[in-house]
């Protein structure tokens, strides 16, 4: 359990960080939550933070570290693991994406950005058929999403191909 004084002495460089994202200051963000973190490394909120400042930064190694250390302090957040999993994807990193994102399918319940973000994977990978079960899947909750729709279309053009 953490220690009251610390995470009040960290909520200071919290406020400082919450100012910076709603000035969209993504240096500033890492900077004032890479602070609060050295005070109270235990809450996982500060890592959430400053990993999507990082994420927008496009510093995805950076940003795959911070949620990887929020799943090391919670091995079942599941927001963690799904966010990784996003930037597993926009690094290419195929497989490990593959991974979080069967996770996070695994314990939801028709969560279509999860479904989407492993169709992607698969459709990078040319697993047309897994991509478009995925698709379906995730249609079911999201019948009118243009990004499903989309990439529903490329990949059955692909796999008729």
């Amino acid at each position: 359990m953490r220690s009251f004084i610390r995470w009040v002495h960290s909520l200071a460089y919290v406020l400082k960080g919450a100012r910076a994202l709603r000035k969209h200051d993504d240096d500033g963000v890492i900077q004032h939550y890479s602070r609060a973190i050295e005070i109270s490394p235990e809450d996982l909120d500060y890592y959430y933070a400053r990993g999507h400042a990082y994420w927008h930064k496009r510093e995805l190694g950076l940003a795959a570290a911070d949620f990887t250390k929020a799943i090391d302090l919670n091995p079942d957040d599941f927001y963690a693991h799904l966010v990784r999993g996003a930037i597993y994807r926009d690094r290419g990193f195929l497989g490990q994406a593959l991974t979080d994102l069967d996770w996070v399918i695994e314990r939801s319940d028709r969560l279509a950005l999860a479904h989407y973000l492993r169709a992607a994977c698969y459709a990078e990978r040319k697993e047309y058929g897994k991509a478009l079960a995925d698709l379906d899947e995730a249609l079911e909750t999201e019948p009118h999403n243009e990004k499903l729709l989309e990439l529903k279309a490329r990949c059955t053009r692909e796999k008729e191909s």
